[in-house]
């Protein structure tokens, strides 16, 4: 199993997305609690709790082995994926490496089930990984979620922009959410992390990102942004393989009318347009196995106008439900939601309304 702290919010990941460090965009400095209803702190602060797991999925994807060592010229997968690479079905996943489509490179699929017997497709993660020199490669990873019936919930696109060497890299991750058949993007995101070993089981980690949910739903219908910084990040590697990643992120909120927040496209990944609500500080840890499950979440944190927000889990994977409560500083109920491991759930508010989360995001 595999644990990691969620860079705290590696964020935007948080609401909204994600981080990013760097000039951020001028608003109201004052009463910034009334510029928010009790319904769009509750938006922000899901969409915080949520962020980080969000991105600790993307990241281990990259170190997991499911596609590769980065940066190795070597295209095998490590740990369990290594063992079946001949698409069999293996307790619910199929796994398969293939050359190609093009020189240099090599496809990675892999199909999680809502059974055992690999009958009811979950998940189908395609990556396409690129080895341009000793120094560089890239990925461009697909990820359609499905439910029971078989109907398409999100297409999630990930690119991923590798530098340095095997253990000792920087990565800058950007991509889209998409809902359902939807031809526009109900999420925009960028990450950008460095490992640097330190020694043969702990590496440093620094992290900015950045993130723009478009909410549609018509009790919502705006636009929220999130950017941040991870700080004292560390990952580290045990005997068994299971990594933990631990330190503390501090986030900036933004919101305004539906479809008018930007997000850079390049590192420091910053949000522009719309409105500044605060800041938020968030902790906590997210661990998964070695086929990418998640296995366990705890999260808490502050947001700007002092409400509470936390998250946990219960059962074990693959069928974890992760469960998140926001309070404000009387300790009154603002929010509470619950999502699967896919991220996908319902989240209702304290007025009675309720909308839904796909794949971390509250986007109806």
């Amino acid at each position: 199993m595999r644990t990691r702290l969620i860079f705290a919010l590696l964020a935007s990941v948080v609401i909204a997305g994600c981080s990013g460090g760097g000039a951020m965009n001028p608003g109201p400095q004052s009463n910034q609690n009334t510029q928010a209803t009790q319904q769009e702190i509750a938006q922000a602060g899901a969409d915080a709790v949520l962020g980080p797991v969000e991105m600790g999925a993307l990241q281990d994807s990259l170190l997991s082995g499911s596609m590769g060592v980065p940066l190795s010229t070597s295209r095998a997968p490590l740990s369990t994926f290594a063992v079946s690479a001949s698409g069999a079905c293996n307790n619910g996943v199929e796994y398969t490496v293939t050359p190609g489509p093009g020189p240099n490179q090599t496809t990675y699929e892999t199909k999680y089930f809502y059974d055992k017997a690999c009958s009811t497709l979950e998940k189908d993660v395609l990556a396409i990984r690129t080895l341009n020199s000793a120094s560089s490669e890239t990925i461009v990873r697909t990820a359609k979620i499905y439910n029971l019936a078989g109907l398409l919930l999100t297409t999630r696109v990930s690119n991923y922009s590798i530098t340095g060497a095997p253990g000792n890299f920087s990565a800058v991750i950007t991509g889209n959410v998409v809902i359902g058949t939807s031809t526009s993007a109900a999420v925009l995101f960028g990450h950008q992390f460095t490992v640097a070993p330190q020694s043969s089981t702990v590496s440093t980690i620094a992290a900015n990102s950045g993130r723009v949910t478009n909410n549609g739903n018509p009790h919502i219908n705006e636009s929220f942004g999130h950017m941040g910084v991870l700080s004292n990040g560390t990952m580290t590697t045990d005997a068994s393989g299971d990594i933990t990643f631990a330190g503390s992120h501090a986030g900036t909120f933004f919101k305004g009318p539906l479809g008018t927040l930007t997000l850079s496209s390049t590192p420091p990944f910053t949000v522009s347009g719309g409105t500044e609500l605060g800041t938020n500080n968030v902790s906590g840890s997210v661990e998964f196995n070695d086929v990418c499950d998640i296995v366990a979440v705890s999260i808490n944190g502050t947001l700007w106008n002092g409400d509470a927000i936390s998250i946990s889990s219960s059962g074990t994977p693959p069928g974890v439900s992760i469960n998140g409560t926001i309070t404000d500083t009387s300790g009154h109920n603002v929010a509470t939601f619950s999502v699967d491991q896919n991220g996908d759930g319902i989240i209702t508010f304290a007025n009675g309304q309720q909308a839904l989360i796909y794949d971390w995001h509250i986007v109806r």
